[in-house]
């Protein structure tokens, strides 16, 4: 497309001159403009639209150009007449002059008071309306539904413009085919939009959890809803998302634990619950959802372990009670009416002691009066933020977001007790373990809660969220290793199996402010150090006293040939290495480097 279109540019004669206003304030512009309105005849010519429609018309300039280049084209020009954002009033009447010999009519409208663009579809929409960022973001929306080709003006005009766009080519990526940026006098911004944008879902006040439902589709659970990328890459087998591991360590899974996970998404977290030992139910009233839950786990846990349901959390009637229910990114997904009656339901079906356990996000505070003025600084320094900066699936799914106070209101009406904090990732501590500034609080995009019939010690609960210093004089534990490579390259990247008992009293996990490692170091064969801060390996999922797990540590080897011993042991960080407190640490391996090994 881009090639055809430069070729059409350097063969094309035509001259906007020949339709120019005489009266026009911008005539010693015009000589300039000759390649400007070229580029716009050779994108036209090489579309070749059947019908047009512009925002922004003022002369007309563009429309006899359009119309000149696809002659057989219907045309509608909108434009509000005035003198803002370069239009000038009366203008329109010039551009009717110089197209009477067309298909052309005009419509006196302004389009930021749309919420549609008159007509059906178009080959081409041109943009050339209010730029000013804000402006040029509404036509673009305007135009994505109803455009098979959409072509922004000047684009390069200003750095509000340009951000915009790129903004809005962010938010709607989904729905466009490809663009192509090209550097003309104003520069020109040409997206090819999808057949699907024809049915796209724009932010409605009046949508229900029902009304969306269909958008929750595998494109979202896979390319959008937090944590795919972990999700993709792990198999679902590792859950790294900060929010999933939050609500796993404050569920502290233990068998024969019963858990509920309402709005389970992809069932990662379910999955994770279950493999340390829980009962789990995940429900989901999208059939996407549970059925890549049910594809990714329906060989790795026994049933009576791990389960999925899909259906409205609602409308299904449990058999039994809970010891925990999570609830993590449901509630903001969930209409205004039906909130009360959730929150009512997992009351009642939590066992005498159970915990519910929240997370949202957004917080709603984010959107109020300090974005906007991170907005107006933007805009001072010629800069751009969007108004409404959400995803687009943000934006149609969020029916019910909320604050940290409307969100300890609607608990206590539910629950006794109840602790609510904010958090921006990767911290999942945040304001639990200090007080938060009023602006701490509105910037913080997390929100997490805790909901019990029973008494909620903060001091526990905040521990479960973090690593403290652990007691040296009852660490014990016993590292064995199974299968390691006996010859590396230097350099190479490799790894061990372990198997680590925890013998202490203490639970371990790589948690801030002091978390545990896994690590190495490397000795040669007098012993001496060659490598003494190895590579960390995480322990994600809490080892809990008396627990036995196997890891899979990652190890680089040494730069040198030699015959060397890599120590296998444990570090807290800040604190101590293992071996300094524990008897038989570390665990001795003889590996040899060579380079041709």
């Amino acid at each position: 497309m881009l090639e055809n279109i430069l070729n059409i540019m350097q063969q094309t004669d035509f001259d906007f001159r020949k339709y120019t206003n005489p009266n026009d304030k911008l005539s010693y512009l015009f000589s300039e403009w000759v390649p400007y309105y070229r580029m716009k005849y050779a994108i036209c010519k090489a579309i070749n639209p059947h019908s047009i429609l512009e925002v922004g018309v003022r002369y007309g300039y563009s429309a006899i150009t359009f119309l000149s280049a696809s002659q057989n084209a219907t045309y509608l020009g909108i434009d509000n007449d005035t003198n803002t954002y370069g239009g000038t009033q009366g203008a329109i009447e010039w551009a009717k002059k110089i197209t009477k010999n067309s298909n052309a009519t005009f419509l006196i409208a302004n389009t930021q008071e749309m919420e549609s663009l008159p007509g059906e579809h178009y080959d081409l929409i041109h943009i050339d309306g209010q730029q000013d960022g804000d402006g040029t973001f509404h036509d673009l929306e305007l135009a994505l539904q109803k455009a098979k080709w959409i072509l922004v003006d000047g684009y390069f005009w200003s750095q509000e413009n340009m951000i915009s766009s790129t903004y809005f080519l962010n938010k709607y990526k989904q729905f466009i085919e490809y663009a192509i940026i090209i550097p003309s006098y104003a520069g020109d911004l040409l997206i090819k939009t999808k057949e699907s944008a024809k049915n796209i879902r724009f932010s409605r006040k009046t949508d229900t959890d029902q009304t969306i439902r269909e958008e929750y589709d595998q494109i979202y659970f896979l390319q959008d809803c937090g944590g795919y990328n972990s999700f993709k890459k792990y198999q679902g087998r590792q859950v790294t998302d900060e929010r999933l591991l939050a609500a796993l360590y404050l569920a502290s899974p233990a068998h024969n634990k019963s858990i509920l996970d309402i709005g389970c998404g992809r069932g990662e977290l379910c999955y994770a619950l279950a493999q340390l030992g829980a009962n789990v139910t995940g429900i989901d009233y999208s059939s996407s959802a549970i059925s890549i839950a049910e594809k990714t786990f329906h060989d790795a846990i026994k049933k009576d372990k791990l389960k999925f349901i899909c259906i409205d959390f609602l409308q299904f009637n449990f058999d039994k009670k809970f010891d925990r229910i999570i609830a993590t990114d449901f509630i903001e997904h969930i209409e205004k009416s039906r909130y009360d009656l959730v929150l009512r339901k997992v009351a009642g079906l939590l066992k005498p002691g159970g915990l519910f356990i929240l997370h949202t996000s957004p917080n709603v505070l984010n959107f109020e009066a300090p974005y906007q003025e991170k907005r107006a600084i933007a805009r001072s320094i010629g800069s751009y933020l969007p108004k409404n900066p959400r995803t687009y699936y943000e934006d149609i799914m969020h029916i019910n977001e909320q604050s940290p106070d409307s969100i300890k209101k609607n608990l206590e009406k539910h629950f006794p007790y109840s602790i609510v904090w904010v958090a921006t990732a990767p911290d999942i501590v945040g304001s639990l373990g200090r007080v938060f500034l009023m602006n701490e609080t509105i910037n913080a995009r997390s929100i997490f809660a805790i909901a019990s019939d029973s008494m909620i010690e903060h001091s526990r609960i905040l521990n479960q969220l973090i690593q403290n210093p652990l007691d040296t004089n009852k660490l014990a534990a016993k590292i064995s290793c199974g299968s390691y490579p006996a010859n590396v390259a230097p350099h190479e990247h490799f790894s061990v199996e372990i198997t680590i008992d925890n013998l202490s009293d203490e639970r371990w996990v790589s948690l801030p402010p002091n978390p545990v490692h896994l690590a190495y170091h490397w000795l040669d064969e007098k012993r001496e150090i060659i490598v003494f801060d190895g590579m960390r390996t995480v322990i994600r999922y809490p080892l809990l006293p008396g627990e036995k797990r196997t890891f899979s540590i990652d190890v680089i080897a040494p730069p040198r040939d030699g015959n060397n011993i890599l120590q296998v042991t444990l570090v807290q960080e800040g604190c101590f290495w293992f071996e300094k407190f524990v008897r038989d640490l570390p665990v001795f391996l003889k590996i040899k480097t060579k380079r041709d090994k």
